[in-house]
C-alpha cells in the first residue's frame, strides 16, 4: 500500500481501514497493541485505535457509527457510502490522537485497505456578528459608583466572630495561668 503521511499536530481526522484477515488474526491484532504498530508500519498510541467486527454495529452500520458516534459529516461519508455499506468482517479505525501530534508516515500491511479519511465536525468559534450592547463594552460600569456598604447582619457577624476569638484567647490564657 502507498505510504500515508500524517502531518504534525493533526486534529480531528479519522482513518478507516478494512481488515483482510481471519477472525483469529483480527482478534490477535486487537488483543496485542504491539501488533497494531506492525500492521500500520508506525508507532501509534493503541488506545486511540479501534478494531472491531462490523457485526458489532448491527442496526447502526459503519456509516452510522462514523456519523453519529464520531461526528463525521454525512457529506464526507456520501462518496464512500456504497463501499462502506458493502464492507464485511473487521475494521480498524485510527484517530488523529494516535499520532501524539507528531508527523508520522504509515506504511500499512497489505491486509489493511484504506476505505477513507474523514474529518470530525469542528466547532466554529469565529465571531459572525459584532455585539453592540452597552454591557459588552469594556469598563461599562456607571462612572462614580461607590462600593456598597456591608449590611447590618454582615457587620454583626464580624463583631460576633471577633468577640468569640477574644473570648477563646482569654479562656486559653486563664487555663495557662492556672496550670
Amino acid at each position: 500500500m502507498t505510504p500515508i503521511t500524517i502531518p504534525a499536530h493533526e486534529v480531528g481526522v479519522i482513518r478507516v481501514f478494512a481488515l483482510s484477515m481471519t477472525d483469529t488474526e483480527a482478534h490477535a491484532l486487537k488483543d496485542n497493541p504491539g501488533t497494531i504498530n506492525t500492521a500500520l508500519g508506525a508507532d501509534v498510541d493503541a488506545e486511540q485505535v479501534e478494531i472491531f467486527p462490523l457485526s458489532d454495529l448491527e442496526g447502526v452500520g459503519l456509516a452510522g457509527y462514523l456519523i453519529e458516534g464520531n461526528a463525521v459529516p454525512q457529506d464526507q461519508i456520501a462518496p464512500d457510502r456504497a463501499k462502506i455499506d458493502r464492507l464485511g468482517g473487521w475494521v480498524l479505525i485510527v484517530f488523529s490522537r494516535a499520532f501524539g501530534g507528531t508527523a508520522t508516515t504509515l506504511t500499512p500491511d497489505p491486509a489493511l485497505t484504506l476505505i477513507g479519511t474523514y474529518g470530525e465536525v469542528r466547532t466554529d468559534w469565529s465571531v459572525t456578528e459584532t455585539v453592540t450592547s452597552e454591557a459588552a463594552k469594556p469598563y461599562s460600569a456607571p462612572q462614580g459608583t461607590t462600593k456598597k456598604k456591608p449590611s447590618d447582619a454582615a457587620m454583626s457577624g464580624r463583631i460576633a466572630t471577633v468577640v468569640l476569638i477574644l473570648l477563646g484567647l482569654f479562656t486559653w490564657a486563664m487555663i495557662w495561668i492556672a496550670g
